[in-house]
């Protein structure tokens, strides 16, 4: 999924998956907004990497 590996790429995906499926699973409001927010910014951060080749910046 991602052009590089952590542990804390790891953990983005893990809290962007755990989110999706309370989404999909229509339990959405039993995530808190903060999980919400890191998700949202761990979505951000998984897109800048192809953004960046795309574009060429990097």
């Amino acid at each position: 999924m991602l052009s590089d590996t952590s542990i804390a790429t790891g953990i983005g995906e893990g809290f962007v998956t755990f989110v999706l499926i309370k989404a999909v699973k229509g339990r959405a409001r039993e995530v808190h907004p903060l999980r919400w927010t890191v998700a949202g910014l761990f979505v951000v951060h998984i897109a800048l990497g192809p953004a960046k080749i795309l574009l060429n910046l990097g």
